[in-house]
C-alpha cells in the first residue's frame, strides 16, 4: 500500500475521516470549536504526523510502534501527539485510514479518467502488487500491520474491511464497464471477478513482501513477473467465450 499525499475526495471509496479514531478527544475538540478545526498550518503538519507515524509502523510493526518513536521520526513532541491523537491507538488507527484512504482516492482517480477497461484492471493490479514489493518504503507492510492490528481491534478490523470493498468496486467496476464495452465475457459476476482478483493479489502480494525466493525464478524481477500472473488468471476469468 501505498501512501500518496493526495486527500481522499468527498464521497469517494476511501474518503474518511484520517484526523483521527471517531470519538477520539481531537476529533471531539475540532466538533466543538464552532466546527472551523485547526487551521491549515495545523492541518499540514497534522498530515506530516500521519506520514510519519505511516513510516514508523512499516519499519517497527504496529505492536512495536510509540507515541516516542513518532516525535523521533516527525520532530513533533509526544505532548502534541497526545493531543492531536488522545492514545497510541487512536494514532494508529489515523495512521492506517490516512495511508489506506490516500492510496484509494488517487487510484480511484487515476483508473476513472481511463477509458479503456483493461487498463483500469491492469493499473489496480499493478499498484497493490507495487505496493507488496520488498523495496516499496512502506507499502504492503502497512496492509499487513493493519490486519494484524485490526484481529483485536474491531474498529480497525471494520476500517480494513471496507478497504477491501473499496478496492472490490474499483475491480468490478472496471470490469462492468468492459462488459458494457463487449470487450469481456458474462461468464463471471463483476463482484466475483472482483473478490479473485483481490485474493490473486493478495496470495501473490504476501510471498513478495517476505521476499519468497521460490515465487520465482533466479534473478528474476518478482513484482513484475506476479503482475503478469495475476493478469494471466484475470483474462481467462473475463475471456469473451467464459
Amino acid at each position: 500500500m501505498t501512501a500518496a499525499s493526495l486527500q481522499p475526495a468527498p464521497g469517494s471509496p476511501g474518503a474518511r475521516d484520517t484526523s483521527g479514531s471517531l470519538g477520539s478527544p481531537a476529533s471531539r475538540g475540532s466538533r466543538g470549536s464552532g466546527g472551523r478545526g485547526p487551521g491549515r498550518r495545523a492541518g499540514r503538519r497534522k498530515t506530516a504526523v500521519l506520514e510519519a507515524a505511516c513510516r514508523v509502523i512499516a519499519d517497527r510493526g504496529a505492536d512495536a510502534t510509540r507515541f516516542a518513536d513518532v516525535a523521533a521520526e516527525s520532530g513533533v513532541p509526544v505532548s502534541t501527539l497526545q493531543y492531536y491523537f488522545g492514545s497510541r491507538e487512536d494514532m494508529l488507527v489515523a495512521a492506517f485510514r490516512h495511508a489506506s484512504g490516500t492510496e484509494i482516492a488517487a487510484l480511484e482517480a487515476d483508473v476513472t479518467a481511463m477509458s479503456d477497461p483493461w487498463d483500469r484492471i491492469e493499473r489496480i493490479v499493478t499498484t497493490a502488487l507495487a505496493g507488496y514489493s520488498p523495496g516499496a518504503p512502506e507499502a504492503g507492510r502497512l496492509w499487513i500491520e493493519s490486519w494484524h492490528f485490526g484481529i483485536r481491534d474491531p474498529e480497525m478490523r471494520a476500517d480494513a474491511l471496507e478497504d477491501y470493498r473499496a478496492w472490490r468496486r474499483l475491480v468490478a467496476d472496471a470490469v462492468r464497464h468492459g462488459v458494457e464495452q463487449g470487450r469481456f465475457g458474462t461468464g463471471h459476476p463483476p463482484e466475483t471477478v472482483a473478490r479473485l482478483a483481490i485474493a490473486l493479489v493478495d496470495g501473490m502480494g504476501i510471498p513478495l513482501a517476505l521476499a519468497d525466493p521460490d515465487l520465482t525464478g533466479p534473478g528474476a524481477v518478482q513484482d513484475v513477473l506476479a503482475v503478469q500472473d495475476v493478469l494471466a488468471a484475470l483474462r481467462e476469468l473475463l475471456r469473451l467465450d467464459g
